[in-house]
């Protein structure tokens, strides 16, 4: 195989894909160790790859100029391009790019613009799995061993010191999730930072833009439980890589702890664990084991919502125990 010159990774939004997506550019690097690799991203996602040593830079997908976007692409001269996004907008960016090989999944309709195609991952297939089986119809076998990665520097783990300091390693929390559906309930957010802090251990609140009111809600039931400041993706990335282990929804925030290396244990409902968990010893899954619509991917539930329900906190309790007992023997 003659090694790219130039290749281009697409996958515009959200954090946790693009963040799931790290792993395949650690892999290229590897097999292509001179070859240039760019990241084509929207702007709020851009952050999350800064200082990422197996990119050349990354590329800005701007909404407000797409016809300029498609005119820097196209001026790049790509060898390669592998659109995980494979959406109408990424698609187009494929079409117009004059890449000597285009790849995306097998969509209806805008799987025409690529020069080759695979078949979109289903359901009970990690999704990082699902990336490296697009990259891999052009590449061959990769190395599959690389972690989820966001590269934090010296100067950012300091200001995060500076911010907000704490003497012990505190436990996350994160609440939050853009979809109702895909959150466990408050009430046992509530109950389990108070069984923590019954402890003395430190309890962090985590929030992003909205969601300050919805969070403040939850702290102040538990004395002792502080909110973390407002904070961008780095910061945030910042303040969780200093927590023993997090205890999150499926959500953005998840993946950044997954990615700077923190511990976690994630309520799944809608979604499935073995599609988004990182797996392994450090991160456990927590869901209502049994159920048949589990992992529906539902924006609204037709039933009563058991995929929350049923998870209690003594169930989540429970593995917070296992995960402490499985940190305490790897130390």
């Amino acid at each position: 195989m003659i090694e790219p010159r130039h290749i281009l990774l697409i996958q515009l939004k959200r954090a946790g894909d693009v963040i799931v997506t790290t792993p395949v550019i650690a892999a290229l690097k590897a097999k292509f160790p001179r070859t240039e690799i760019d990241f084509l991203v929207e702007k709020p996602f851009l952050p999350l790859l800064d200082n990422n040593p197996g990119l050349t830079r990354t590329r800005l997908y701007d909404k407000n100029d797409v016809l300029g976007t498609w005119r820097r692409i196209r001026e790049s001269r790509y060898d390669w391009i592998f659109d995980f996004q494979s959406s109408p907008r990424s698609a187009l960016v494929c079409l117009t790019s004059g890449a000597t090989l285009t790849a995306g999944y097998n969509v209806p309709f805008w799987g025409m613009a690529y020069k080759k195609t695979v078949r979109r991952p289903g359901a009970h297939t990690p999704v990082s799995e699902g990336k490296f089986s697009l990259v891999e119809y052009l590449t061959g076998p990769l190395v599959h061993d690389a972690e989820r990665r966001l590269f934090l520097t010296a100067e950012e783990k300091i200001s995060s010191q500076v911010a907000f300091p704490s003497q012990a390693a505190p436990v996350g929390l994160i609440p939050t999730h853009r979809h109702a559906i895909r959150r466990w309930f408050a009430d046992s957010f509530v109950d389990l930072a108070r069984r923590l802090r019954a402890r003395d251990l430190p309890v962090w609140w985590f929030w992003g833009p909205g969601e300050e009111s919805y969070v403040r809600a939850l702290a102040e039931q538990v004395p002792g439980s502080v909110m973390i400041p407002a904070a961008s993706l780095r910061q945030m990335a910042a303040f969780l890589a200093r927590c023993r282990y997090v205890i999150s929804n499926d959500n953005g925030p998840m993946h950044l702890a997954t990615a700077v290396g923190t511990p976690t244990i994630t309520v799944y409902g809608p979604t499935e664990a073995v599609c988004w968990n990182p797996g392994g010893t450090r991160h456990r899954a927590v869901t209502a084991e049994g159920l048949r619509c589990l992992g529906c991917n539902f924006t609204q539930c037709p039933f009563e919502h058991e995929c929350m329900t049923r998870v209690t906190p003594e169930q989540a309790y429970w593995v917070i125990e296992d995960l402490e007992r499985g940190l305490a023997i790897s130390l």
